[in-house]
């Protein structure tokens, strides 16, 4: 990375301390002949630094595109896809001449993305997520016919891509809540499950979900004196009816969640003590 002229000139000044020859250059005016000459060659260094920054990201540039591509470069270019827009012919690449922010922001349709490799075949999952209100949601079908055309497009020679747009997992927990008697059941209740659903709705994209998360969120709890687990399943949008218990922890198969039922057994807490 370039260094600033200052930088520059100031390590020129500190070698120029080191060097007995120069010792007679003691003048501290800024308009000092000694100090103007340090200044333009400070100056032309950091030109010529940033002409090297500049070749040197061309290079990786060009290297970048002659080896096959990770799975984080597909989630990057699935993340610039641009809806209704056809790319730079023999390029990876939209032309946004003419385009203002606003437009170039909504073309973004894709919000979310991840790509990964599965373990027992050769395709590459994508999974992709729009935005609406703040809230993720599938891409109309339309976008997702044009991202698998775009995908073609740019893919490397060989790769086989499955594409994943679908609407959140469904998801289902049971607790018993132990809370404060001092406070009405109903508002902890309501506390409690504002925060499931925040927890749920809120995970990053394709991130993973534990039981053992949900319980610390739920102790955190104002009113909440303990917080027992009893169970958690979730099911795929398309098929509500098959919900899976989750064995300590899951991935939501599309890359997101939706609270369906969430069930709170409060019970009011009683301090036991020995007589």
């Amino acid at each position: 990375m370039a260094r600033t002229v200052t930088e520059i000139f100031n390590s020129m000044v500190a070698e120029k301390e080191r060097q007995p020859a120069l010792s007679a250059l003691t003048s501290t005016s800024a308009t000092a002949v000694w100090r103007l000459v340090l200044y333009v060659v400070a100056f032309c260094t950091n030109v010529l630094e940033q002409l090297f920054d500049g070749y040197k990201l061309e290079v990786d540039a060009k290297v970048e595109e002659l080896t096959p591509h990770r799975a984080k470069w597909y989630r990057d270019k699935v993340l610039d896809f641009m809806a209704n827009k056809t790319l730079v012919a023999d390029t990876d690449r939209y032309d946004t001449t003419g385009m203002g922010e606003d437009e170039i922001e909504a073309a973004h349709v894709v919000r979310h993305a991840v790509a990964e490799e599965t373990l027992y075949t050769s395709f590459l999952i994508i999974k992709v997520a729009g935005e609406q209100d703040g809230v993720r949601c599938k891409i109309t079908d339309e976008e997702q016919t044009q991202l698998e055309a775009y995908l073609t497009e740019i893919k490397d020679a060989g790769v086989r891509i499955t594409l994943v747009n679908s609407d959140p997992d469904l998801f289902r927990c049971e607790a018993d809540i132990y809370y404060d008697a001092m406070r009405l059941p109903d508002e902890v209740r309501a506390d409690c499950e504002a925060a499931i659903k925040d927890y749920i709705e809120n995970l990053p994209f394709n991130g993973e979900y534990t039981n053992m998360a949900l319980v610390d969120v739920l102790q955190q709890i104002d009113g909440v004196k303990i917080a027992e687990f009893r169970n958690a399943s979730s099911a795929k949008a398309s098929d509500p009816g098959a919900f899976s218990g989750i064995n300590a922890k899951v991935v939501p198969a599309a890359g997101y969640f939706k609270a369906d039922n969430i069930r709170l057994n409060m019970i009011a807490y009683e301090l036991q003590r020995e007589l």
